[in-house]
């Protein structure tokens, strides 16, 4: 099962994933579900990542039930709401603050040091 998540985004935000989603050939569901699969087991300081304020549009995802519960958690772990930490982990990454990197055989979310380091 699955539902739709609904967060108030940038619209910078909201055109990054659709674009992404289009050079992928995938939906955009798709991509914020693999985004947030790996920021679950991701290697960074969430307290270090910024929330945005200008939010002039909306996101809408379908998302797997299973996924749904996981965010949650992590979220309520770090007392933000789901639409924060989404909001948040999405900006990250089409900002290059959070890049995906290979370890033990598998990938990763994780800080982009030369990013951070400039930063």
């Amino acid at each position: 099962m699955s539902r739709v998540v609904s967060i108030r985004v940038p619209a910078v935000l909201d055109r990054c994933v659709y674009a992404n989603a289009n050079r992928s050939n995938m939906l955009a569901s798709q991509i914020v579900g693999l985004i947030l699969e790996h920021s679950i087991s991701g290697h960074y300081d969430f307290s270090r990542l910024t929330d945005e304020e200008f939010l002039d549009a909306k996101l809408d995802v379908r998302l797997a039930d299973e996924l749904v519960a996981k965010v949650r958690l992590v979220s309520k772990s770090l007392q933000v709401s789901v639409s924060v930490y989404i909001r948040t982990i999405l900006y990250a990454y089409y900002s290059k603050r959070l890049v995906f990197v290979e370890r033990d055989g598998h990938y990763t979310l994780e800080e982009n040091h030369a990013q951070t380091a400039g930063a």
